[in-house]
């Protein structure tokens, strides 16, 4: 009799967690997410305030999707390789040119109308990967999470300028050519810890909260200036500083909200 009771109530919690995993909506669609699934992570916050300043009153600004505010425009998603187990990632691949004009007068010209355009330039890219593993523990809507994740990225920038205006004995100057900061390196090695609450079927909030060391290393750079040295054009190179920092903190510490999708 008595391992008929135990039996029976192993069965009933056996029967109790398969009913948490296999959690539906109304319409039988599965709320849980399962392994083979995908997800994409975005900053809920926008869509918050949004839906916030219809109800009191505030300026209606369009939400807009920024990707996560830990990593602004990164690209954040899940694999799940099991119900309770999922790799993390991560990955930005940017590049920017930015150019603007400034009209001056032109030298040696009568008409004071007449103009030439200097010409500023800039080129920037910033890369990001990242990898890593999340678990979670939990049952039902709500779960919580941990696991740990390694993040690597380059940015470069690099400013150059052109003139209109030529230097000559009538026109003396020392004007920039181009500018480079050294390329900056940063690897972080972070711990994870949070909460996810599905509100519909495959689609949650949630926020986390990361620990662990970061270096950042910024590379020497250069500053190229051209003069006029009473006999002709001269391009002088200068070397400029280089930084590194180390810490070891927690981050997050804004509280991000992400909105989840998996598919």
């Amino acid at each position: 009799m008595k391992k008929i009771f135990l039996l029976s109530i192993c069965l009933s919690f056996a029967g109790f967690s398969n009913a948490q995993e296999s959690l539906t909506d109304k319409q039988g669609h599965p709320i849980l997410p399962k392994a083979g699934d995908y997800s994409l992570g975005f900053d809920a916050a926008p869509f918050f305030t949004y839906f916030g300043n219809l109800f009191n009153q505030g300026s209606n600004n369009s939400p807009e999707v920024l990707f996560t505010q830990q990593h602004p425009m990164t690209i954040s998603g899940l694999y799940l390789k099991k119900d309770n187990l999922a790799y993390r990632g991560k990955i930005r691949v940017g590049f920017g040119t930015q150019k603007s004009d400034t009209l001056v007068k032109k030298n040696g010209s009568t008409n004071l109308n007449e103009t030439v355009a200097n010409e500023t330039k800039r080129n920037t890219s910033n890369i990001v990967l990242g990898f890593g593993i999340q678990k979670w523990r939990g049952y039902g809507r709500v779960r919580a999470f941990y696991g740990g994740e390694i993040l690597f990225g380059v940015s470069t920038d690099k400013t150059t300028y052109t003139y209109g205006n030529d230097l000559s004995n009538e026109n003396q100057d020392t004007r920039n050519t181009s500018y480079k900061p050294g390329n900056t390196i940063a690897f972080s090695l972070r711990g994870i810890i949070g909460a996810e609450y599905f509100f519909a079927p495959k689609i949650s909030i949630s926020a986390e909260y990361g620990w662990g060391p970061s270096v950042v290393s910024k590379g020497q750079g250069e500053l190229v200036v051209e003069k006029w040295n009473g006999g002709g054009l001269e391009s002088v190179t200068s070397p400029t500083g280089k930084s590194s920092k180390f810490f070891f903190d927690n981050d997050n510490n804004g509280g991000s909200i992400n909105l989840n999708i998996y598919f």
